[in-house]
């Protein structure tokens, strides 16, 4: 292969099921007429014409590559089987009900190409076939700031390991593969990220549409699949806690002791904060039988971390223990006696827990449920935290009331 064939920027399209999705997505793609670029679709096993759909594009455009799977093994899989096929210099993940705004994947490019950087990381925004929006997780300095970068000087950037909108050198991921069916992603971003060091450049340009569907609408997207059910979060904390052992020592690797431990601490963070906490919120919305494994589930992940992260945490009290206090008729009898077993477990490490709530009204009623099961400690805790989560929404609605004000 010659440098004049040889593509500076690959596209890794992993698909199952995408019929209705995947040639916009790869429309998005293939717009980018000035830039010399490959289209790798592995489609994994799908049952529907998602292959039929691809196959025609890649007529029509020598650029897509396709390779089918003769069955279904997950999406980290079929990453890595694309990962053996990608050519190009730079690569970019595309999920089949995603898109690369108009532009976008030029944008990332040309900041590559610029010189110095390592890793280049746009801005992205959630559509649900209705509205866009970002996450106020998202919505963070270390991620909305342009600027030069490392992780270790902006941690913020690990409540944004996605693989959407990013483009990173072959030198920062080769060697790298997916693992799980969920959470399978945040480590190998996180690796290449370490990788990049002090080369990671942030773009405040948005490039990335990415697809939330709302909860009345069927979906066999990547995201959708992979939160269904308790026994998907068990197996999120299982994946969790070999992708913080994974993340640490890559870590461990490029930075020094202190700052290494400074990232997989802020890594375990954003996994309690984001990833086991919406399992939490979402087997609480289901009423689910079976949460009792899921709070095991974390237990045992809690118990596998240092006891300076548990310590240090606040998202293991506000995100993760105080959901199920407030909504307490949403939790059955096994699951109340394993919230227990999570909470004493929590506790025993960290005995002065009930700092890390949400507001004073969550602190107290922390307290309370720390110091026993008694029934009129767990009715007084229970209402203190239906206040804390009162005060909290009006907190939120004068922030934004201030926002808009200042914008009008």
């Amino acid at each position: 292969m010659t440098d004049a064939t040889r593509p500076l920027v690959s596209v890794l399209v992993p698909c199952w099921n995408s019929g209705g999705s995947i040639e916009r997505a790869l429309d998005s793609v293939l717009e980018e007429d000035g830039l010399a670029l490959e289209c790798v679709v592995v489609d994994d096993g799908s049952t529907d014409n998602t292959l039929d759909v691809v196959r025609a594009v890649a007529v029509r455009d020598p650029r897509v590559v396709v390779l089918a799977l003769p069955d279904n093994q997950g999406v980290s899989n079929a990453r890595n089987r694309g990962l053996e096929l990608v050519r190009g210099d730079w690569l970019t993940l595309l999920d089949a009900d995603d898109r690369f705004l108009p532009g976008g994947l030029g944008t990332l490019a040309a900041a590559a190409l610029d010189g110095g950087a390592a890793a280049v990381i746009g801005q992205q925004v959630w559509w649900n076939g209705r509205r866009r929006w970002r996450t106020p997780q998202y919505d963070v300095e270390d991620i909305r700031q342009p600027g030069r970068k490392s992780l270790a000087t902006s941690p913020g950037l690990l409540y944004f390991v996605s693989p959407h909108a990013k483009l990173l050198h072959r030198d920062c991921w080769q060697g790298l593969e997916f693992h799980g069916r969920v959470l399978g992603d945040q480590p190998w971003i996180i690796r290449a990220l370490l990788r990049a060091g002090d080369r990671i450049e942030v773009l405040g340009d948005t490039v990335y549409e990415w697809y939330r569907p709302s909860a009345s609408v069927a979906s066999t997207s990547i995201t959708a699949t992979t939160r269904a059910s308790v026994r998907r979060g068990v197996e999120a904390v299982g994946v969790a806690a070999q992708a913080l052992g994974s993340v640490r020592e890559e870590a461990a690797r490029h930075l020094d002791a202190a700052a290494a431990e400074r990232v997989a601490a802020s890594y375990a963070e954003r996994l309690l904060h984001s990833d086991l906490s919406a399992h939490v919120g979402r087997a609480l919305d289901r009423a689910d039988p079976h949460i009792d494994l899921l709070f095991d589930a974390i237990r045992e992940f809690i118990a596998g971390l240092p006891a300076s992260y548990v310590t240090a945490s606040d998202a293991l009290a506000r995100n993760v223990l105080e959901p199920p206090l407030r909504r307490w008729n949403r939790v059955g009898d096994a699951g109340r006696t394993a919230y227990w077993r999570l909470l004493e477990a929590a506790a025993a490490t960290d005995p002065d827990l009930a700092r890390h709530g949400s507001n004073r009204f969550a602190r107290l009623g922390l307290r309370l449920a720390s110091g026993g099961r008694s029934g009129g400690r767990l009715a007084a805790a229970r209402a203190l935290l239906l206040v804390a989560r009162f005060v909290a929404l009006a907190r939120r609605a004068v922030r934004v009331a201030v926002r808009a004000a200042a914008r009008a």
